[in-house]
């Protein structure tokens, strides 16, 4: 394949993920509408319980196109609810 096939197609996919949690992050957001807390889980963590992967970061806390799957259930329910 070629090299600006492969690149196309990782910016494909990495649209389709981004566009994705774009699209989860109003779930979470109802979930804890109003709590202000220091408990409440932050978002990243939050998808790795409820959806089953871990949101890859660069080091200084910036999310990358990267993740992780832990448990591939419930990433498909994921993947049906978001991915387009």
């Amino acid at each position: 394949m070629d090299s600006d096939q492969d690149l196309d197609q990782f910016y494909k996919e990495r649209n389709r993920y981004w566009g994705a949690i774009h699209a989860m992050r109003p779930e979470y957001m109802a979930e804890y509408a109003g709590d202000y807390s220091m408990t409440r889980p932050s978002v990243h963590y939050w998808a790795e319980q409820k959806y089953g992967f871990r949101m890859e970061t660069d080091g200084t806390g910036n999310y990358t196109a990267n993740y992780t799957v832990v448990d591939p259930k419930k990433f498909m329910l994921f993947q049906i609810k978001y991915w387009r």
